[in-house]
């Protein structure tokens, strides 16, 4: 059965929610990370815009966009709700807020990740193994997908 997704900007109220989801995360799947904590959640995201999925009432996973640059900063699923098209969702709401195609930076170690976005459309557009962990680069190919980039003169006609 595919639960309903709901995706909305999140609000103060949600900090605490998301910072949990943010510190297990990265204490279960990112051995690169030193000692997380709550707080890095709220010094991480901010000045970003969060948009928040949730799933039966419950927050399920987030995404923060640093606008300026068009970059995906963050993006989290709680581990319950993995393999729900969670991150899925919120990549294809987070493309209405965006100028240009998003790039996000990705651990060459996390496999997982690299494979998600792959199947969802970024390729790899450059690689820095001298990073501090090393990472990639990868920039988004659904330019389809996004409300600033669709070409509104395509179907009306001209007035000649």
């Amino acid at each position: 059965m595919t639960k309903r997704i709901e995706i909305k900007p999140a609000t103060a109220a949600d900090q605490a929610a998301l910072a949990k989801i943010y510190l297990v995360d990265r204490q279960q799947d990112f051995p690169w990370v030193v000692n997380p904590k709550l707080q890095d959640f709220i010094d991480d995201s901010r000045g970003e815009f969060v948009l928040v999925a949730w799933i039966d009432g419950q927050r399920a996973g987030f995404c923060s966009l640093y606008r300026l640059a068009n970059f995906i900063h963050l993006l989290f699923v709680a581990p319950a709700f993995r393999h729900l098209k969670v991150g899925e969702r919120l990549l294809a709401e987070m493309r209405q807020y965006a100028t240009a195609p998003l790039t996000l930076k990705c651990v060459m170690a996390n496999e997982n990740a690299l494979q998600f976005y792959a199947q969802v459309g970024f390729q790899i557009v450059k690689a820095d193994a001298d990073a501090l962990p090393p990472n990639y680069t990868l920039r988004d190919t659904h330019t389809e997908q996004y409300v600033a980039l669709v070409d509104l003169t395509k179907d009306t006609p001209s007035a000649d």
